[in-house]
């Protein structure tokens, strides 16, 4: 059955669809990943209403090939501005901005460029070794144990996505709530609808995903007015010599990836996590009296973050079609897809749908050649997208905005409560709260209260005391007593 899902997942990858949708997912990365403030989320916000009647394949190779590509084109505002394309880049600006202020740009992003494939093919690899030998593991888990599991990624997306644990319980909690509102799934009766008609089948998921990451980057962006400033880029002619950097620290570039892969794989951490996990990995692991030179343009401090930011893309899809609980913001939004789709993660994308995970490590492997090639073909030009003007860019973005939500769900209804989580979400952005769990709440919310129901009707109460039930438990009570204790370091 594996080889029979590999085959064909081989085949549609190179079907002419998928190749399509690739290219274009690719394209929009650059843009995304080159214009500071335009992330993968939002690109993926943007795109969710676009890919009904696509066939699942096609649909994520667009987004996947999005998603990895911004991870490598980010670090072109990290070089010549000193502003990280998206966060995941946040530790490339250590060394990649005085390299470039040192006349050596293009040895850092030739350097970043490899680096971040080696990367991806890495995540890539590790995410296909690792398909096969998790259907065991997901037919072990029944109600019980997928309940507790989806309590066990909303405690660690609230504890570790933000710096304040109390306000991401509180956001979770939010979309908790949020989920519930429409008809009870077990008594059919409407809650929390206000008389209101458009709310019985619930709120639609797009429109709070375009109003609560959407809206808010577009009215920061028009507080901003520009979007960078201009700077004198100095790109040297060092290709050359970047490559043969990276070569040169190919065990750096492996460390960093297994660094990546791992820390995408824990759900709340993510690319900017494992970026700075890998670069703290690469400073300790200097001798002595090279240690200095980190911060003021040493190559291994681009190789390092650039090699495991790539690589978490992979590593957060392992929980995320395993068991249907997301690594990070970025494979929220997947899951957000995945629904939209009407595929369903965990059991069912190791077994009937195989072949579509399957189709999806080879996009990434695919997309992240195909991004690398092409970024060090645009070295000198690509950054020059981020002059644009941002009273440009607003319109555009709210056109995609409001047009895409109603195309979601057409009613007058659905431009109001986008809106509404608009401001919402730019309030959360201004006030420090982070808003993923509110979007991962809301997403598992009606989820997580079925298997509550299933488990409770099936065992009682005594559905806590199983092995792995019971194991989780106390994973949460680790959680809780780390997230606190931590916030009272800080």
């Amino acid at each position: 059955m594996i080889l029979d899902a590999l085959l064909q997942g081989l085949a549609v990858t190179f079907s002419a669809p998928v190749l399509s949708g690739m290219t274009l997912g690719v394209l929009l990365g650059i843009f995304f990943g080159a214009v500071p403030g335009l992330t993968a989320t939002l690109g993926i916000a943007l795109l969710l209403p676009f890919i009904y009647g696509l066939a699942p394949a096609t649909a994520f190779a667009i987004m996947l090939s999005l998603v990895s590509t911004v991870h490598t084109s980010n670090t072109f505002p990290a070089f010549f501005f000193n502003v990280p394309g998206s966060p995941s880049a946040s530790a490339t600006i250590l060394d990649g901005y005085p390299m470039a202020k040192k006349g050596e740009a293009a040895e850092g992003l030739t350097a970043s460029f490899l680096a971040s494939a080696i990367g991806g093919v890495v995540g890539a690899v590790v995410l296909f070794v690792c398909l096969p030998l998790l259907q065991p593991l997901v037919l072990m888990f029944a109600s019980p144990e997928r309940f507790m599991l989806v309590v066990v990624g909303l405690v660690m997306i609230s504890f570790l996505s933000g710096g304040q644990p109390t306000r991401g319980l509180l956001s979770a909690a939010l979309g908790l709530w949020l989920g519930t509102i429409g008809f009870d799934p077990q008594l059919g009766i409407p809650r929390y609808t206000l008389g209101q008609d458009y709310l019985l089948e619930g709120l639609s998921l797009v429109p709070l995903v375009m109003g609560l990451f959407a809206i808010p980057e577009v009215v920061d962006l028009a507080l901003r007015g520009q979007i960078a400033e201009k700077t004198a880029m100095r790109v040297s002619t060092g290709f050359t010599a970047g490559a043969k950097e990276t070569f040169r620290h190919w065990l750096l570039v492996l460390q960093s990836s297994v660094i990546g892969v791992i820390v995408g794989a824990i759900p709340g951490l993510g690319g900017t996590a494992a970026a700075f996990y890998a670069y703290g990995a690469a400073v300790r692991g200097a001798k002595e009296d090279e240690r200095e030179g980190f911060g003021k343009g040493d190559i291994r401090g681009v190789i390092a973050p650039e090699s495991a930011n790539n690589a978490s893309a992979g590593g957060e899809l392992i929980p995320t079609l395993a068991f249907g609980v997301p690594g990070g913001a970025t494979s929220a939004m997947l899951l957000a897809a995945f629904l939209i789709l009407g595929v369903t993660p965990g059991p069912p994308m190791l077994n009937e749908h195989l072949w579509i995970s399957f189709s999806m490590v080879f996009t990434l492997v695919l997309s992240n050649l195909l991004a690398t090639a092409l970024c060090l073909c645009m070295t000198r030009r690509a950054a020059r997208i981020a002059w644009i003007r941002g009273s440009l860019l607003i319109p555009i973005i709210m056109l995609f905005v409001l047009f895409g939500a109603y195309a979601a769900y057409p009613e007058p209804g659905t431009l109001v409560f986008t809106l509404l989580f608009g401001i919402l979400g730019y309030v959360m952005m201004r006030a420090g709260w982070t808003r993923v769990p509110l979007l991962l709440g809301f997403i598992l919310g009606p989820l997580s209260e079925n298997f509550l129901f299933i488990s409770i009707a099936s065992f009682g109460l005594e559905f806590l005391l199983r092995p792995i039930t019971l194991f989780l438990v106390l994973a949460i009570a680790g959680i809780l007593a780390y997230g606190f204790l931590r916030g009272q370091r800080k």
